[in-house]
């Protein structure tokens, strides 16, 4: 309890920090070797419904090089798994979440923004297992969606702020809700301890082991009311996904 054990706790720490910092940079190193190696097939697979299940068998072993080593933990007792052709909805608080998420639930696609496409490790992946966030992704999901397909969407469009809760929600995730008739699927993930958010470097993991939690609610169905204009109704339904997500991260 003296200064001098203060100061070998404070060493450990430090030790135990920079292992953890350099065991994520090796598996993020892992990570990029692994999309440029895979590239090639996915540009000849071409099809999301062919290159995700390759993409999927390729970031289980990442999640669970990430759990081995003791970086993170995860706990998905509150996550349902078995839905199909669902729309989902989550927060984003960290870089690997679409990595994660896709490697618990099957059968899912994401939505992902334009600057991945632009990643020289991801490019190619990316574009061959993600949809288009412009005006035509309504036409483009639904084909995905009756396939039994889920597509998840981050409705912030970037990772949540470091300090908790969401940045404004954008409205484009309740009209793809309302104009494809799909299941809504509400998702919280909550963290421990914050790593791998915008502003963090993969070498900041801090000294222990990082729990992400997991929670999901169960699919709702909102038809479009052909009476009122379509704004309002996706107003209102954009405040509800943020109220179920937030809901939801307290519990995960």
């Amino acid at each position: 309890g003296g200064p001098l054990d203060y100061s070998q706790g404070c060493a450990m720490r430090r030790v135990r920090s920079v292992v953890r910092g350099a065991l994520s940079l090796v598996l993020f190193a892992l990570f990029g070797v692994g999309g440029v190696l895979i590239s090639p097939l996915a540009l000849v697979l071409r099809s999301p419904r062919r290159c995700q299940p390759l993409v999927r068998a390729l970031w289980i072993p990442l999640t669970g090089l990430f759990r081995l080593f003791g970086i993170i933990g995860i706990d998905s007792r509150n996550l349902s798994t078995g839905f199909r052709g669902c729309i989902i909805a989550a927060n984003h608080p960290s870089l690997i979440d679409v990595v994660l998420i896709t490697a618990l639930i099957p059968r899912t696609l994401y939505v992902a923004k334009a600057s991945l496409l632009r990643n020289p490790f991801m490019a190619a992946i990316v574009h061959r297992t993600s949809l288009p966030v412009d005006e035509h992704l309504p036409d483009a999901v639904v084909p995905y969606l009756k396939d039994g397909w889920n597509v998840l969407v981050f409705p912030e469009g970037t990772r949540s702020p470091v300090e908790g809760g969401m940045h404004p929600l954008h409205r484009g995730v309740a009209q793809l809700v309302l104009r494809t008739g799909a299941p809504l699927v509400c998702l919280g993930i909550s963290l421990t301890r914050r790593i791998l958010s915008k502003a963090q470097s993969p070498w900041d993991m801090g000294d222990s082991r990082v729990i992400y939690g997991f929670s999901s609610d169960e699919p709702s169905v909102h038809r479009p009311d052909d009476s009122r204009a379509l704004r309002p109704q996706a107003v209102a339904l954009t405040d509800e996904i943020r109220n179920r997500i937030t809901a939801l991260s307290c519990r995960a």
